[in-house]
């Protein structure tokens, strides 16, 4: 774990643009700046931007580092079940991966009740629904639980 004066020490060291004028069709999210190359590989990287509620709200030192090493970890982990893109991690900030046809598929995995959106199980539960997304929820919970 970081120290909280190092990681205090780099409160101005913080990626918050990859955007790299020498590569072609660049496309900027709220957090990963990425580049889709002639060649049909795609450059990823994740730069230290805070989005809470679709919004830029801040930015925090390594917090892209951490994106892609915690991604970096699951497609290593899974590629014996599922081949992912992954071509190589030149930097622990960036991973290259050949280009793909995305699903839009959105998962958000919470271990408690909770939410605020109208896919969220919190109000679902609030407006009396007891079966939710095929699972059936017994009487009385309440919100975080």
């Amino acid at each position: 774990m970081i120290e909280a004066t190092a990681l205090a020490a780099h409160l101005d060291d913080v990626l918050q643009d990859a955007t790299i004028p020498e590569l072609p069709n660049h496309y900027r999210g709220k957090v990963r700046d990425n580049y889709d190359l002639p060649d049909g590989r795609r450059i990823v990287i994740a730069t230290d931007r805070l989005s809470a509620f679709d919004r830029i709200i801040a930015a925090i030192p390594f917090k892209g580092q951490v994106l892609t090493q915690i991604a970096r970890f699951w497609f290593d982990a899974t590629r014996d079940i599922c081949p992912n893109h992954i071509i190589e991690y030149p930097d622990p900030n960036v991973l290259v991966g050949r280009r793909l046809a995305i699903m839009p598929v959105e998962i958000v995995v919470r271990d408690y009740l909770t939410g605020t959106t109208g896919t969220s199980i919190w109000p679902m539960y609030r407006a009396g629904r007891r079966e939710i997304y095929g699972i059936r929820l017994p009487e009385g919970l309440r919100e975080n639980q």
